[in-house]
Parts: structure tokens; sequence; C-alpha cells
């Protein structure tokens, strides 16, 4: 979960202050309450996000620009608690137009552009509230998820130790550092933060569903399943922990209970992509194609740069002979992620069965430009060449293929 400021004890004077607001456009004494919750996880290995509640300083008696600002705020929390960001950001600039030195909602902003996967905003805001205030232990964890959603682990650590040193009881920090040590392989450490997190707040079901994760990466199934029954044991709506056990299952060929987990999964968190994407795989795998459709759909519904759900999608049409569909999609994956081999390679293919052919050896070419010894594309362009009747040209791309596969003994298209 993201790190927001919150003074939980305000939440109905905050509430009574908009209705007032609403009804009689009067202006009370006002504090601010910040919400948070999950983040979204990983497809099959989710790697929950955490959040904390720190106390907020109590307010000063408010003048009315500042009421104003605060009855923003408080909407645009309103909003992003729902999960309708675009809405919460549309308050939250508002108030930073009024005021850009309000660190509060700095944070919020970096918050609402990380759900918005504006990773480089998310960035840029908290560290403007940093130079404002630099020991704001939140914006440093925050600023480290954005840089673990990157992929740049190192940054991560980085900052989630600077958070910790500045707040040693930094609950959630533990966690997500725990799961950023994790992502390195460092699976003791992981496990440190991990417990440090629950001996810090046991209720913690981020940091019970992350030593979860650890556990799976390590081969401990059964263990791993035990922490995150004991997630959802504490927190029954926990979205993440229900996703987590149905990856169990998924990979354990269980799918019918995959299927089960994943839905409640959904049910609890109607914008959780990842879940949407892991529900169509098994709605796949089960021979249920139309389904999966819609599964991939949703998962873009609410995560509109989503490579993967494009790719997995246009796999669906491919394999059902809609090749101009497969195209378009397998071209929106590459869009979003200019790495996705695979998506490559499965476009050359589709651009092969629609007969362009030239077009296709672009694609295969080009996912060689990335893995030079990826198999699938040395293959593909070995099988081109051989339809072709240029038997050293399709040779040497055999021969290629032979030394980064092993068992292959025939041609083989992918």
């Amino acid at each position: 979960m993201l790190s927001l400021q919150s003074d939980p004890r305000l939440h109905q004077q905050q509430l009574q202050q908009l209705q007032q607001h609403q009804q009689l456009q009067q202006h009370q004494q006002e504090q601010l309450q910040l919400a948070s919750f999950s983040n979204e996880p990983l497809p099959l290995k989710p790697d929950a996000v955490s959040s904390s509640l720190s106390s907020l300083r109590i307010s000063q008696p408010l003048d009315s620009r500042e009421a104003n600002e605060d009855i923003l705020i408080a909407l645009a929390h309103q909003k992003y608690k729902a999960g309708i960001y675009k809405q919460a950001l549309e308050h939250s600039l508002a108030v930073y137009e009024r005021n850009p030195q309000r660190t509060d909602n700095l944070l919020l902003l970096g918050a609402i552009y990380y759900q918005l996967h504006d990773l480089d905003m998310c960035i840029a805001k908290n560290e403007e509230a940093l130079r404002i205030d630099p020991h704001f232990a939140e914006c440093y964890g925050n600023m480290a998820n954005a840089w673990k959603e990157k992929g740049n682990i190192d940054a991560a650590i980085r900052y989630y130790l600077i958070a910790i040193e500045l707040r040693p009881n930094f609950a959630d920090a533990w966690s997500n550092l725990g799961s950023a040590y994790m992502r390195k392989g460092r699976y003791t450490e992981a496990g440190q933060c991990c417990r440090q997190a629950l001996a810090l707040n046991p209720r913690l079901v981020d940091a019970q569903s992350n030593l979860g994760n650890l556990m799976k990466a390590q081969g401990l199934v059964q263990e791993a399943y035990n922490c995150y029954l004991e997630a959802i044991r504490i927190q029954p709506n926990f979205a993440i922990a229900w996703s987590n056990l149905a990856g169990l299952f998924m990979e354990a060929g269980d799918l019918n209970k995959a299927l089960q987990y994943y839905k409640e999964a959904v049910k609890l968190r109607p914008t959780f992509s990842d879940a949407y994407l892991n529900l169509g795989n098994v709605y796949k795998a089960l021979g249920m194609p139309q389904e999966a459709i819609i599964c991939y759909q949703r998962a873009l519904q609410s995560r509109p740069d989503y490579a993967m759900a494009y790719g997995n999608l246009a796999s669906i049409y491919y394999e059902q002979g809609q090749l101009d569909l497969a195209i378009v999609n397998y071209k929106r994956a590459i869009t979003f992620d200019s790495g996705f081999l695979e998506a490559y390679n499965n476009l050359g293919n589709a651009l092969k069965d629609s007969g362009r052919v030239e077009e296709a050896i672009s694609c295969y070419r080009h996912c060689l430009s990335l893995q030079p010894n990826h198999p699938q594309a040395l293959t593909n362009l070995g099988n081109i060449y051989m339809e072709w009747n240029m038997l050293n040209v399709a040779a040497s791309f055999y021969k290629a293929t032979l030394t980064v596969t092993v068992g292959l003994s025939a041609p083989f298209n992918n």
C-alpha cells in the first residue's frame, strides 16, 4: 500500500464539514484524513505496496481559503479511496494551484499518479515535497515504491532504508523493503524485514502477504498458503491475499480453486487489473476463450497501458484465426512495452499468416536485436527462408537455434 498521512480521529469531522459545505455553505475547523489501501501486485507473484498511517499535525483554526483547500483535499481522498483516480487528481491539482507548498497534498498527488501508472510524476511530486520537508519519511517510502515498479530495485532499497532511518517504526517500509530484497534474491534479508514489520504491527496484512510471497519463492508452498490465510483471517476483504492464494492453486494445476479465488479478488477490488489478467489466464486454460477475453478487457479498463493484457488478448484472437485483431493487439502490447519479446515474435507469426512476410521478418529480427539467442525467432526466420528455398540461410538459423535449444529435432514454429 502507498503511504498517506492520516489522523483517524478526524474522519467524522471531515464528513460533517463536507456535508455542511454542500448544504449550508459554511466552513468549520477541519483536520485532514488521508485514506490508504493496497496497491496492485505483479501477475501471479503479487508484490504488495504497503501503507502507513502517520500522525498529522493538529490544524490551527482555518481561514476561508484554507477551509476550501481542506474541502478539496477531502474530496480528493474520497475519490482516491473509491478508486476514482482521475477525479481525485482534479481535486488534488486544484489544491496544488492554491497552495503548492502543502506537503500532504504533494504526497497525495504522488500516490494518485502512482495509481494512474505515471511513475515519473509520482517520483517528481514526492521529490517536490522532500525539498520542502527533507525528513518526510512517507515520501521516501512512496518514491521507493515507484522506483521498484520501474524496475530499479537498488534505488527502491536505498529509499526504503532512508525512510526507515527517519522512522525506525515504519512498519510498511520494512514490509516493502522485504519485498524489494526478495526481488533481488536476498531471501534472508527479505524474511528479516517482513518479520520486523510484523513485530511492529502484527495485523499488517501486506507484510503477512509479502512473507507468503517469500515462502513461495523458496518453494515452501504450505508456509506460503498459511501466510495468505492468516492475512485473510486478519482482513477478509484483502484482495491481494485472495489473488496470491489463487496463484498458488493455479501453479499447482487446481484451476477450479484458482478461478474461485481470483473471482473473490476482483469482487473485492473491481479495479484489480492483475487479478483480472490471471482470471483470464485461468479461463483460457479451462478452454473458455470468450470469458478470458472479457477478463483481459476488464484489466485494460482499469489499466489502459497493460502490455501483458494486450498480449494475452492478442494470443486468443490469433488462436481463433482473427489475425487482424491479433495484429492490432500485439502492436498495442509493444507500444506499451518496447522490450516485450514474445509480443514481437507472436506479431511476426500473425503477420506471416496474413501473408505479410517482410513485416514478419522485421518483427523476428527486432526480437533478435533484443535477445540474439531467442530460439523461436531464430526458428521462425529459418522457416521463412526454408519456404523460400534459401536452404543455406535457413540452415544457419536452425543451427543457431540448436546452440540454444536442447533436444530440438526438427524445425518448429512458435
